[in-house]
């Protein structure tokens, strides 16, 4: 018999082996302090972490080995280590028990304690934890463990699903913020183009416009200097041409009389030639029939032939003589000749006289080419009068359809802008609310003052709404980087679930086994109950068998209490830190975290991009509505020419003179004052040398920075650069009425032609050309020149065309130098084309 309260050995058993049994259950009582959820907590993290190995061999003693090095259900750290099992030496009274691997008793469910000996008594306190209930509990946090997995598997799958959603709503927002920041882009940059376009165009047309400008001014010049060039060598060909006439007509006024007289004595010599011949003739026969009488009259036909001969020397000398005026009239070489015979002078006569003919022929040739070429002279000098009428005529043309052309260009320009400005002083004064009336100048300078607060202000809001974008856009950036390292962090709670789940696996098959052994141990339990019954009789342990049965009905009351509080303990470990549920507890709560941060970052999205897209119309809005309102303040909103009249500007011609006017005031008061103190000080120091006896010299600060020299120089400076900028000022002034006065000029010579009808040009040399608007053709002109001395005198001194001019001879008689009325002979010269080009535009029809 064992003594009470299990303090004796029991039976076969050694000393050793008792003093160690005796600790255990100082151990053992000490650790049923504990509370169960601990018990529970530590057997199943011995479970969890560590599985030992467990060996059988079939029909033999069956021993659970553990191969760690602080023995049989050794956990370092732990209350229940170095102590040996009283499962070692139990022999296995079933035979055929299969070999298996897995977790054994010892090491997993069991306390390292004997629960009872071959006769002695349970030592252990009746509240220690039981193996049952280590099983039971190691199945419910099993199950707990699974369902967890599967829920964090389904919340993970959830949460990746979300992810993916958030994941594609961002990139589709990233897309359309793309898509709407490359639009914009592409906007901006075509107004760019548009702008450099525009100003590109600008340029070119300005630079085409200074082109055609320099052009016309080099063409007008070159005009003009080949119009003075062709008018020089017009009149010097002219004078030529007047001179060449000259000179023909009295080359033929001699020539003919040349050839009447040649002609008239040359006859008169063949005809005395002729009576000589037969004078000669009948004196021959005379002589002939006289021959034979006789020497009777001898003395007087002496006689005779001596006056015959006389005859003959008279004539011969009046035949040299006339040789001799014909040698000097046709410039031939003076040949002294002996008298001949007359035959032989007569012969030399007609030579030259045909000598004279040909020389006469080749001057009438020459003659007719001078004349041809004067021909052709005078019609090139009319072409190129034409052609210089034809030209000026074109200028004016030019001009007129320039100055057209401008003038209706401005006109297009004022009046698309009076068009704006009355479009927006509508829009603005006549609005539909009595309120907004703006029946006088001070309202409308009041809405032009609150307008340009209210651009201010749209300016500021316009910023905010910026720094709201930009900040936006950074919020979505780190909300997109939140998106990433949720998606890194689910992708590490997955991996953790799989881990759990093949840890789940690994507990479910060793719960299992510990079913399986917990079953075969009761079943041994029993049996071994049954065999102490039988075989020791008397020697039987009662109070084993009470202890045996108090334990049985310990497990089932913590199988009830288990029952009981098992949703306190998930509560409980749920809110533990304990490294057995620790992990589970924190994966879900981290998940539950990430979804729910997730859902807030994708509200805070919709958001955001709902504030985003608002902005932008917000923007779009006030751009419009600033350029608007500029526009408004550009075209001068405050101003209304009916109602507001401007009675003087601050910067006029009055107020500038003034300020030139105080301003030499103030300079000569300060030279005037350094003068006087440049007085004094000379006075003073006059007297200190005169005391002193010293000699003149000047103060130290004659020279000095503030003396009247520097102000006399400022002054002068001043009034230098007053001078210059004077001169600057009327230089301009004068370019300015020139240009005026052009301008004049050319509407006043426009005025002219259409009301008078005559084009008025002013010509280099002073004289002035009128063209009538009813002249066939541009050759059909009056010049004008003034008179003596210029004293306002007009007179006509000619026009275009010289045929012209003696068709209105008459009229310019009558007109001009009987009555001295230069407009009644230009209105009747108008009436007569008028009615001329009436006739013709009839016969025309």
């Amino acid at each position: 018999m064992l003594p009470s309260g299990g303090e004796g050995r029991a039976y076969g058993e050694t000393p050793a082996a008792g003093t160690e049994r005796n600790a255990r259950q100082t151990h053992n009582q000490s650790a049923a302090l504990l509370p169960p959820s601990t018990a529970i907590r530590s057997r199943f993290r011995s479970i969890t972490e560590r599985p030992p190995a467990m060996t059988t061999v079939r029909g033999k003693k069956r021993y659970m080995i553990d191969d760690s090095p602080n023995g049989i259900g050794s956990t370092r750290g732990s209350a229940y280590t170095q102590q040996p099992s009283w499962l070692a030496g139990l022999e296995t009274p079933v035979r055929g028990l299969s070999a298996h691997t897995g977790t054994s008793l010892a090491d997993t469910i069991l306390q390292p304690q004997r629960l009872f000996s071959y006769g002695s008594p349970p030592s252990g306190p009746a509240d220690a934890p039981s193996p049952a209930r280590s099983i039971l509990e190691a199945n419910q946090r099993e199950s707990e463990v699974v369902g967890r997995l599967e829920t964090l598997r389904r919340e993970s799958e959830r949460a990746k699903f979300e992810l993916r959603q958030v994941e594609m709503e961002r990139e589709r927002d990233r897309e359309e913020a793309q898509r709407v920041r490359q639009q914009l882009e592409a906007d901006v940059l075509a107004q760019t183009r548009r702008v450099e376009k525009l100003e590109r165009d600008r340029r070119w047309l300005f630079e085409q416009e200074d082109r055609l400008a320099e052009q016309r001014r080099t063409i007008e010049a070159e005009l003009t200097t080949q119009r003075k060039k062709h008018q020089t060598q017009t009149d010097e060909m002219s004078a030529t041409m007047h001179e060449l006439k000259q000179r023909l007509d009295e080359a033929n006024r001699s020539l003919r009389s040349t050839r009447a007289e040649h002609a008239e004595k040359l006859e008169a010599q063949q005809q005395r030639t002729a009576a000589a011949e037969e004078t000669i003739a009948r004196l021959k026969a005379q002589q002939d029939i006289d021959k034979g009488a006789g020497s009777a009259n001898d003395a007087s036909l002496q006689y005779t032939v001596e006056t015959l001969k006389r005859e003959m020397r008279d004539k011969d000398q009046d035949i040299e003589e006339l040789q001799q005026k014909l040698k000097q009239l046709m410039g031939s070489e003076d040949a002294s000749t002996t008298v001949s015979p007359s035959r032989s002078r007569v012969a030399q006569l007609e030579r030259d006289l045909r000598e004279q003919c040909a020389y006469i022929k080749a001057i009438e040739q020459q003659n007719r080419k001078l004349g041809a070429e004067v021909g052709r002279l005078a019609d090139t000098a009319g072409k190129y009068e034409k052609e210089r009428e034809t030209v000026i005529a074109l200028q004016a043309k030019v001009q007129r359809l320039e100055a057209q052309q401008e003038g209706r260009a401005e006109i297009e320009a004022r009046l698309d802008a009076m068009q704006q400005e009355r479009e927006q002083w509508s829009r603005v004064l006549n609005d539909g609310s009595d309120q907004s009336r703006l029946d006088s100048p001070f309202a409308i300078a009041k809405t032009v003052a609150s307008q340009r607060h209210t651009i201010r202000m749209l300016e500021s809001k316009v910023t905010t709404l910026q720094e709201n974008a930009e900040s936006a856009n950074e919020h979505l950036q780190s909300t997109a980087r939140d998106v990433q390292l949720y998606r890194q962090e689910c992708a590490r709670l997955e991996k953790e679930a799989a881990i759990e789940k093949h840890r789940a696996t690994q507990i479910e098959q060793s719960k299992q086994h510990a079913v399986r052994e917990a079953e075969f141990l009761r079943t041994q339990l029993h049996s071994y109950d049954r065999e102490e019954e039988e075989l020791m009789g008397g020697n039987y342990d009662r109070q084993k068998a009470e202890r045996i049965r108090q334990l049985e009905l310990f497990i089932d009351e913590q199988r009830a209490w288990i029952s009981a509080t098992q949703p306190g303990v998930a509560v409980q470990d749920g809110a533990s830190s304990a490294p057995s549920a620790g992990a589970d507890g924190v994966s879900t709560a981290l998940l539950q975290g990430y979804r729910e941060d997730a859902e807030s970052k994708q509200r805070e999205l919709e958001e955001v991009k709902t504030e985003h897209q608002h902005l932008l119309r917000r923007f779009e809005d006030l751009e419009k509505e600033a350029a608007r309102l500029e526009h408004q303040v550009g075209c001068g909103l405050g101003y209304n020419p009916r109602t507001t009249r401007i009675l003087q500007l601050i910067d006029n011609p009055s107020a500038q003179d003034y300020a030139i006017r105080s301003e030499k005031l103030k300079a000569l008061a300060a030279e005037n004052e350094a003068l006087l103190e440049r007085i004094r000080l000379l006075e003073k120091s006059n007297e200190n040398n005169e005391s002193d006896g010293n000699s003149d010299t000047p103060p130290d600060d004659a020279t000095g920075a503030g003396s009247a020299f520097f102000h006399t120089i400022d002054n002068l400076r001043s009034e230098n650069q007053n001078l210059t900028r004077q001169l600057e000022d009327s230089a301009k002034l004068i370019s300015r009425y020139k240009k005026e006065w052009k301008k004049k000029a050319a509407e006043l010579r426009e005025v002219v032609y259409l009301i008078l009808g005559y084009r008025v040009d002013f010509m280099s040399n002073g004289s002035v050309r009128f063209t009538s608007m009813y002249a066939a053709g541009v050759d059909q002109s009056f010049v004008f020149t003034s008179g003596d001395d210029d004293q306002g005198v007009m007179r006509l001194s000619g026009g275009g065309s010289k045929t012209y001019l003696k068709g209105l001879t008459n009229d310019i008689r009558y007109w001009v130098q009987e009555r001295g009325s230069i407009p009644g002979f230009l209105a009747t010269v108008t009436l007569q084309n008028f009615e001329a080009q009436a006739d013709q535009n009839s016969q025309q029809q």
